[in-house]
């Protein structure tokens, strides 16, 4: 009995035990690659996050593209208006019911399209104007997802400190997309190279677009973040329990574009396509191979049946709902759309300005040594795709770039006769940083020196783009805090500012070039691995650590 007992018990423990260190073996088989990825994206998130929010302090109320009408919508949307109805529309848009300092957000652009006068026009807004009255939106047929999201702090505060907060959910939105899109690239097996052209598709205005109540931010962010996740399935075709954060990121991606704007799905239909092209068909077709590939599939295919749905609904809304208010619209007369076309393609290289940074209302521009520094870094790029051997892995960035040209124009082309030249730079960045990131792709078997010279290069440039990012910083914000005169007028901002943004002008610059420092510094160590962007500085952190933890007998 007890040789039986002794003999069962065993059995039974080694069952539990093997059991027990089968899952304990597949936790450990999922684990470090999820551990690695999450310690790769908080960091980048919290960084973003911290960026997008400065820039959300340094930009006025409703200095925002299109802000007004995408607050109200916002705020409707929050409080269950989805569906226009008939007569709800009189011709320049969609009437809802939203609190009062919500319909009235317009007043405080006393100050849009000159770009002389500082912000300091706009009028307080009162925080207990809550009763409920008609406002009026453009946005009235967009999906309504990102604006349910983004009106949800509006159900419970009220007054600037509510329209702040929608800016910060969608600014936190954005962030999280672009650190999963950089996170995807850190799981290729030559990531370097991608995450520089990442880094300079990250533009002054990419920063600033994250930074309002507009879907337009959350469309870019997606783009990219399904574009580097397809990217990082693709390569891990053959051992895609590596790439399930790239699986995920694809997914929600994709669901989270079919429901921004009409024209999303067809960005997500070029990254796919430049994706692809970046790797062999046999890669393609083996990712469908994988049941954790097909059920993301399918869940992204949900949201994309119901973002298309959405459009098709809207085919039947009231007439003239959703009309696009005076000044936006700059029709003169009938153009064929054939010149439309090619006056786009002529304008290719006038759009680089507005993928840099043109704030505001386009009445905000960054300043010229910004635009040359950032013309010098793409073309930069440009040259070094030429390097590339063999010529077949150039072909995937050529054709980005050709869709980067050629999508904008003819989208264009086919709205000329019922809205007139509306094309701006924001529109295509989607494209643009495809575009940057495939030339990346192309020179990722490139080897990265850790030479000297290579150190010493990549720490000019860092700083360069540090110093740039600044200067592009404070230029949006002397636009705001003194307008932009003909003069420089710097001095004025210290001695007789016209408008201060929360926590001052001062503050918010010296905050941004603190995080944008750390961001750069972390960059640069992973670039160079066992080195520092600024090593003396590195040291002095350190003694000044040791010295505060020091017990204060030792001191």
């Amino acid at each position: 009995m007890h040789a039986t007992e002794t003999g069962t018990q065993p059995s039974s423990v080694t069952t539990g035990t093997k059991s027990t260190l089968r899952g304990r073996s597949r936790r450990r088989e999922l684990s470090p690659a999820t551990r690695s990825g999450l310690r790769f994206f908080l960091p980048v998130f919290a960084l973003l996050s911290l960026l997008t929010t400065l820039w959300i302090l340094a930009t006025p109320l409703m200095a925002y593209p299109d802000e007004p009408s995408h607050a109200i919508k916002a705020a409707a949307v929050a409080r269950g208006q989805f569906f226009p109805a008939p007569g709800e529309s009189y011709g320049h848009g969609i009437h809802v019911q939203v609190p009062s300092y919500i319909a009235n957000v317009e007043s405080q652009m006393c100050f849009s399209f000159q770009m002389q006068k500082p912000a300091g026009c706009a009028p307080a807004i009162p925080p207990d104007d809550n009763y409920q009255t008609i406002g009026v939106t453009s946005a009235g047929l967009y999906n309504p997802f990102y604006y349910w999201l983004v009106g949800l702090p509006s159900l419970f505060m009220s007054g600037a400190p509510a329209l702040f907060a929608m800016r910060i959910v969608s600014g936190l939105m954005s962030a999280a997309f672009y650190a999963a899109g950089f996170t995807a690239l850190s799981r290729l097996r030559h990531p370097k190279w991608p995450l520089i052209a990442a880094s300079i598709s990250t533009t002054p205005m990419v920063l600033f677009l994250a930074s309002g109540i507009n879907p337009n931010s959350l469309e870019v962010a997606a783009s990219m973040a399904a574009f580097c996740g397809l990217v990082s399935v693709l390569e891990n075709s053959r051992h895609l329990d590596r790439a399930a954060p790239g699986i995920v990121t694809v997914g929600v991606a994709a669901a989270t574009l079919a429901n921004t704007r009409n024209v999303s799905l067809l960005w997500l239909l070029c990254g796919a396509i430049v994706a692809c092209l970046v790797f062999r068909r046999a890669d393609v077709a083996a990712i469908f191979r994988n049941r954790i590939v097909l059920a993301a599939t399918a869940l992204a295919s949900v949201g994309i049946v119901l973002g298309v749905a959405w459009n098709f609904i809207m085919l039947k809304a009231p007439a003239s709902a959703g009309e696009a208010p005076a000044g936006i619209s700059n029709l003169g007369g009938e153009v064929r759309p054939y010149n439309a076309f090619l006056t786009m393609m002529d304008r290719s290289f006038d759009f680089v300005h507005q993928y840099v940074g043109v704030a505001g209302w386009l009445d905000a521009p960054v300043p010229q040594g910004v635009l040359a520094f950032w013309s010098l870094l793409l073309v930069g790029l440009v040259l070094m795709v030429f390097l590339v051997r063999p010529y077949r892995l150039q072909g995937a960035f050529w054709v980005a770039l050709a869709f980067l040209a050629v999508v904008p124009a003819a989208l264009q082309a086919a709205l000329i006769n019922t809205t007139g030249f509306i094309w701006q730079g924001r529109y295509s960045l989607p494209l643009f940083a495809i575009a940057l990131i495939s030339a990346g792709l192309a020179m990722r078997f490139r080897p990265f020196h850790q030479r000297p010279q290579s150190r010493t290069i990549t720490r000019i440039l860092l700083l360069a783009a540090w110093v740039a990012h600044i200067y592009a910083f404070l230029n949006v914000l002397r636009r705001y805090v003194v307008g932009l005169q003909e003069w420089g007028n710097w001095q004025t901002m210290v001695t007789v500012p016209g408008w201060q943004p929360p926590l001052s002008w001062e503050v918010l610059t010296v905050a941004f070039a603190a995080v944008l420092l750390v961001a750069a510094s972390k960059l640069f160590s992973y670039l160079h691995p066992g080195f520092e962007l600024l090593p003396r500085l590195s040291r002095r952190v350190r003694k000044l650590r040791s010295a505060l933890n020091r017990p204060s007998g030792n001191r």
